[in-house]
């Protein structure tokens, strides 16, 4: 293996899972256009391209919105932070 292969993934900017869940959320020709706009830039082709993961693997979808609504619900009762 070479060294440079082993590097650990990058961290994902701020925002990027609220971006994702407001993306995930959108009806279909707006959630479509959404990725079309973000997939068109070369700056955030990356993220576009998860967006087409999700839209060509609805249990995927499904997963990531349970898990996005269930963080919130979390967050707003305030049993995020606790252990």
């Amino acid at each position: 293996m070479r060294a440079d292969s082993a590097r650990a993934p990058r961290r994902p900017r701020p925002g990027c899972r609220t971006e994702l869940f407001d993306v995930l959320m959108l009806p279909d020709f707006e959630r479509a256009d959404a990725i079309g706009t973000y997939w068109a830039n070369p700056k955030t082709r990356t993220f576009g391209e998860r967006l087409i993961d999700c839209e060509e693997d609805q249990g995927l979808r499904a997963v990531l919105v349970g898990c996005f609504e269930k963080q919130t619900a979390r967050a707003a009762t305030g049993a995020l932070g606790a252990s």
